[in-house]
């Protein structure tokens, strides 16, 4: 598979670059983790190029998107059996910036009726995670509940992926944190949700699968 480009830029060189500066990486840090020369990487972020498969497929890894993320393509899933499938835990350090360069996670808390799980769009203040609600919603009237938050990326096509885990307490967020997020969190799902929640994590744990 070979990707190729042409004119000043492209649109996979902006997103690699976006995506490099959302995880807050150097050139040099993305070259090491892609097995790449820095000046390569350089060149694809910013002139046009040619890309090979094994350079898609470890700039994608580097950058901890799937292939199909940092494409814009959604492949149909390939059947085929993974080569030799790795399943590997992941630093605490690491779990955090993936948490910290997204946007859409989901949480899982005891609702009247049983568990609940639902997408939330939340933004980070140091550890914590930040997002809103409604006012009458259940998880609103919650101070120092257990809850759990999840972010995963998942690519079919290559049975590539990683998941983050946050098990915590969710509370109020105080004056101070809504003064320091306001306007950094937008729901998706419009309506009036002007009530501010904070996660404080207790444990954090992630993990990632590499098949190819």
């Amino acid at each position: 598979m070979d990707a190729q480009t042409n004119g000043r830029h492209s649109d996979l060189g902006t997103r690699i670059r976006r995506r490099r500066q959302a995880l807050g990486l150097t050139l040099p840090e993305v070259a090491v983790r892609a097995g790449l020369d820095t000046g390569r990487i350089d060149h694809i972020e910013t002139r046009p190029f040619a890309l090979t498969g094994a350079e898609l497929v470890r700039l994608a890894h580097a950058l901890d998107l799937t292939v199909s993320d940092l494409t814009g393509e959604r492949p149909k899933p390939d059947r085929r059996t993974p080569v030799a499938p790795v399943l590997d835990p992941m630093r605490k350090e690491e779990c955090r910036r993936l948490i910290e360069a997204g946007s859409v996670g989901r949480i899982a808390y005891d609702g009247v009726d049983g568990l609940v799980v639902i997408p939330v769009n939340y933004c980070t203040l140091g550890e914590l995670i930040v997002f809103r609600t409604a006012a009458d919603s259940a998880v609103a009237q919650y101070d120092l509940e257990p809850i759990v938050f999840e972010l995963d990326v998942i690519d079919e096509g290559m049975h590539d992926g990683w998941s983050v885990m946050v098990n915590g307490t969710v509370r109020p967020a105080v004056d101070t944190e809504i003064a320091s997020v306001h306007n950094c969190v937008d729901p998706w799902a419009g309506g009036t949700r002007d009530t501010y929640m904070a996660i404080d994590p207790h444990r954090t744990t992630g993990r990632r699968i590499r098949s190819w």
